[in-house]
């Protein structure tokens, strides 16, 4: 095994940075590999290893317990020069990596913090080689497996980032920019869910009241049930009836009972902010020509 995978982390005494290279130099190795995967959602943590027994008390990844499983493969990584990413396919068995099928599709794990490290199961204490740290991408169903990516950090360099001009304001409602603080204002409202039409489409009768449109263009976020923690973009809010209807639908069907917590909504038009008494925060740019004004031909 070669010492070019950089120097060794996270060892400790008996053992130094020199001690897990001499040991890969060596004609008798115990080589593993171990992955450690942080959910984007709720933090929850996944520990996998290609060695035959578990693992535990893995420096640097203290209470995680990296599962022995023959449900993952993973592909050689595919390193680049400059700034392009490393990124490693990995295919998942779903139940013996720990990843529901429905997890895996609801995007719980998309995104997920991974790191990949190669270390001695005979000596845990020698440290470990950082093979590949990233996130992982988007998951791909082929009958029972699943397959993802896990994506270098330079992958984000290949994204391209900036700010247009657009009509309507392009602040968050109740970011720093907008500077209306919502939560001071009351604008974070509470409830259970009455009765449920859809995946898009629920009640939450307890707010009726609110006012018309109050979280029109807001965000829902779950507070408990399967979909705990996920949030969503608020397409209507029917304040006679207490309906919500959502830009997209939950992962899992909610029931009855699963709280929310609803963010007052704002559709980012001069005119609501100037409800607001916010107007001199608005962030759009209304008078600036469209492409399409720019270049259309004078009529003669």
């Amino acid at each position: 095994m070669p010492t070019i995978l950089r120097v060794p982390v996270n060892h400790s005494a008996p053992y130094d940075a020199t001690s897990l290279p001499a040991h890969f130099a060596g004609s008798s190795i115990t080589p593993c590999v171990c992955v450690h995967v942080v959910s984007p959602i709720d933090s929850s943590v996944i520990g996998v290893t290609s060695w035959s027994q578990n693992l535990t008390s893995v420096p640097g990844y203290s209470g995680v317990t990296f599962k022995s499983t023959s449900g993952m493969s993973a592909s050689n990584v595919e390193a680049q020069q400059g700034a392009s990413p490393t990124n490693m396919e990995a295919d998942l068995f779903l139940i013996t990596a720990g990843i529901t099928e429905a997890d895996a599709l609801a995007g719980k794990w998309s995104r997920a913090e991974t790191t990949v490290l190669l270390l001695n199961y005979e000596a845990l204490a020698m440290g470990q080689y950082i093979i590949q740290k990233g996130e992982l991408g988007q998951f791909v169903q082929r009958g029972q497996m699943v397959s993802t990516e896990i994506m270098g950090w330079n992958q984000k360099l290949s994204q391209t980032y900036g700010m247009v001009t657009r009509t309507e304001c392009m602040h968050t409602f109740g970011d720093a920019r907008c500077t209306l603080n919502l939560s001071a204002l009351g604008y974070i409202k509470t409830g259970a869910i009455s009765a449920v039409t859809s995946q898009t489409v629920f009640r939450v009768s307890s707010l009726i009241g609110t006012g018309a449109d109050y979280f029109g263009n807001g965000v829902l976020q779950f507070t408990s049930g399967d979909n705990n923690n996920y949030y969503f973009h608020i397409d209507s809010w029917n304040d006679v009836t207490g309906e919500f209807a959502l830009r997209t639908p939950t992962p899992y069907l909610p029931v009855n009972g699963n709280t929310i917590s609803a963010t007052r909504g704002c559709r980012k038009r001069a005119s609501d902010c100037a409800a607001f008494s916010n107007i001199l925060s608005f962030g759009g740019d209304p008078f600036v020509p469209t492409i399409e004004e720019l270049s259309r031909m004078p009529v003669q």
